[in-house]
Formats: C-alpha cells, sequence, structure tokens
C-alpha cells in the first residue's frame, strides 16, 4: 500500500514532506488542501482507491475538538477499514508546529521570535504569522512555502503529531498495522 499524507496547507506538506521523506523514500505522496473540509474529502477519495493508507493531518478550534475528532472519524469509517487511516488533529492551527521550536521560528522569520510571538503563537499561529511577515491567507502559506526552502526543520522531528504518522507509516511498511480483534 503506498502512504499518501493528506495535511491542511501547503508550507505544513512541505513542513511534513522535510521530516517524513527521508526514511519513507519517494513513494511517500503529500496532498495538501487549503480547507480542513477538503482535506478530510482528499483521504476519502485516496481510501476509496483501496491503495493507499492515509494520515490526515489537520486542525481544529479547541472548543470544537470533540466534535470535529467524531464527525472526521465518522466519514473516514465510511471510507476505509480504520487500520488503514490516521487522524491527527491539531489544536488550534497545524501552523503551531512551527512555533514548538525556536530555532526553526528564528529561521523562518529571519530574526529572533519576541517573546510575545511565542506565546501568541501556541494559540493563533497563523495570525502571529501574518503580523510578522506581512501576508494574509493563501499568501502566507506561499509565502512560508517559499521561506521553508531553506529552514532546518529537523528539530520538529520529535513533535507529537509528526511522530504519530511516521509511526503510523511505519506500521504498515512493517506488516504491523492490522487492528486487534
Amino acid at each position: 500500500m503506498i502512504p499518501v499524507l493528506v495535511i491542511r496547507g501547503q508550507a505544513m506538506g512541505q513542513v511534513f514532506r522535510k521530516l517524513l521523506v527521508p526514511e519513507f523514500g519517494p513513494e511517500l505522496r503529500v496532498a495538501t488542501e487549503d480547507y480542513a473540509g477538503d482535506s478530510v474529502a482528499a483521504a476519502r477519495s485516496k481510501l476509496l482507491r483501496r491503495k493507499y493508507v492515509v494520515a490526515l493531518v489537520t486542525d481544529t478550534k479547541p472548543e470544537e475538538l470533540r466534535q470535529t475528532h467524531r464527525s472526521m472519524v465518522y466519514l473516514l469509517i465510511g471510507a476505509g477499514c480504520a487500520d488503514l487511516w490516521k487522524l491527527v488533529l491539531m489544536v488550534p492551527e497545524t501552523e503551531v508546529l512551527l512555533f514548538q521550536d525556536r530555532g526553526v521560528l528564528r529561521q523562518l522569520l529571519g530574526r529572533e521570535p519576541t517573546e510575545e510571538e511565542l506565546t501568541r503563537g501556541q494559540t493563533e499561529p497563523r495570525r502571529v504569522l501574518e503580523e510578522a511577515l506581512g501576508f494574509e491567507w493563501m499568501a502566507l502559506d506561499k509565502e512560508l512555502c517559499r521561506r521553508l526552502e531553506s529552514v532546518d526543520v529537523s528539530p520538529l522531528a520529535e513533535h507529537s503529531a509528526v511522530q504519530q504518522v511516521r509511526e503510523f507509516f511505519r506500521a504498515h511498511r512493517e506488516g504491523r498495522a492490522s487492528l486487534p480483534f
């Protein structure tokens, strides 16, 4: 089965690609979507083809975590057996990953991040990045992609979201992915 990562945001797709391709090689496919709903639809589409294992990484607001999880699980189960997919929800936005390491953020911003940016980045990462870089929404994603080309993101490899995806793909590659009955 072919491993596919479906993730919200091109920039975050680039981060995960940099972190996972060294282990899983060019067979790893990364599909990026602009919205969480589109990410779920893309994951379902891949699962319905029956030749992919899919890790879906998207985001949700803290107050919507439980409902978002239930809804996405319901949609994914309808498309494929639960051992063929992994759902990873990042709170509040996938870009929060970029705020988990000061060095990565420093490279991305081109300067030392302020304590306020580091703190606010845990709860509103996209807004902080928009303000710091002077770009909004889609333009921000493109600018982040441009800047990420030269950023060493390896310190983010130990983040829980990255580890969950890595372990899911490893388990499938090594044949230990079946659900216990």
